[in-house]
């Protein structure tokens, strides 16, 4: 089962003792703040408020790695970023977004694996919509396979409605984003979970299971970046041709003002598998992030991408387009 946050965190802060402490929020519009200013975000909140909690003038960063619209899958290409900058806790928002699809929970996985691999900590983060819901059983699957804490505020939300301490407009400023109210209630209840103890003579040793959760098709991955080769495109024109080995891949692109045909076909092994299209997929001009093939087993497949012929809507002034593979492998 997964362990108990306080715990979790609490041997986190054991172990990275006498140095900065490192806290980044990896997730989607809740961690950014949507719909509030960005000094009342909870993320915002925690960081005026964390060097408080604890003791002995311990210093901590805090990374911002929010973007709204965002699922797990787009948090995949932020870890190698999220990586370089060493964090020591990582607080993992995507249950929101994410949909019960397969790659998001590889993605999930994925992004856990990667973190632990490079000595990162993480707690996953429950959130819910005004019925309750969110993708609890994949992240909770992931939570418990790697020994990682869960936290429900969803649920602390649900209870307090239930027993009439508060009310969903109270709380939501739709039917998910929180009111300033609300970011000041995921706050404390974050800022709960940093108890320092006294000092134990064993802490918790690093757990990485030799078997993935679901299918492991991310527990390691890596980036190829075809946005150079997306200049001046034209219907027909070859992005890539290529023999390549993998588990499964995701494809992320978006818009800028390079002016390119807006539709592109991925071909495995000579059948169609997806499009993209930068004019029917905006996402609040997010990058969009797809899944291409592959079913969690590593095989070599003939990818080919080509430019299609995209439909533009009048006066747009955007056009294609940036790409990068994601490559579990």
């Amino acid at each position: 089962m997964y362990m108990d946050a306080v715990n979790y965190i609490s041997d986190v802060l054991q172990k990275t003792k006498g140095k900065e402490l490192k806290v980044a929020f990896l997730g989607g519009s809740l961690s950014k703040g949507e719909r509030v200013k960005r000094e009342l975000c909870f993320v915002s909140l925690f960081e005026q408020k964390i060097e408080e909690k604890l003791s002995n003038g311990r210093k901590v960063s805090v990374l911002r790695y929010g973007q709204s619209g965002t699922m797990s899958s787009n948090g995949l290409y932020k870890v190698k970023e999220l990586i370089e900058e060493k964090p020591d806790l990582v607080f993992l928002d995507y249950a929101m977004n994410d949909t019960g699809d397969r790659y998001l929970w590889e993605s999930t996985e994925g992004i856990c694996s990667q973190l632990i691999q490079a000595g990162a900590h993480v707690v996953i983060l429950l959130f819910c919509n005004d019925q309750g819901h969110c993708t609890r059983g994949a992240m909770e699957r992931v939570a418990s396979h790697y020994h990682l804490p869960v936290v429900d505020i969803g649920k602390t939300i649900t209870d307090k409605i239930q027993k009439g301490e508060l009310t969903w407009e109270e709380y939501g400023l739709d039917y998910v984003h929180p009111t300033p109210l609300g970011h000041e209630i995921i706050t404390s209840e974050l800022l709960n979970l940093f108890q320092e103890k006294e000092q134990k003579e064993n802490v918790m040793e690093d757990y990485y299971p030799e078997t993935p959760a679901f299918l492991g098709a991310f527990r390691n991955s890596y980036i190829m970046d075809l946005s150079e080769k997306m200049v001046d495109t034209k219907p027909g024109d070859v992005i890539l041709d290529t023999e390549i080995t993998m588990k499964m891949m995701l494809m992320e692109f978006w818009q800028d003002s390079i002016k390119n045909e807006a539709d592109l076909v991925f071909m495995l092994d000579g059948q169609k598998v997806c499009g993209a299209d930068a004019y029917a997929s905006m996402a609040w001009g997010n990058p969009v992030c797809h899944y291409v093939g592959g079913d969690g087993s590593e095989e070599t497949y003939h990818l080919v991408i080509y430019a299609g012929k995209g439909k533009p809507p009048a006066n747009w002034d955007y056009s294609q387009f940036h790409l990068r593979l994601m490559i579990g492998c």
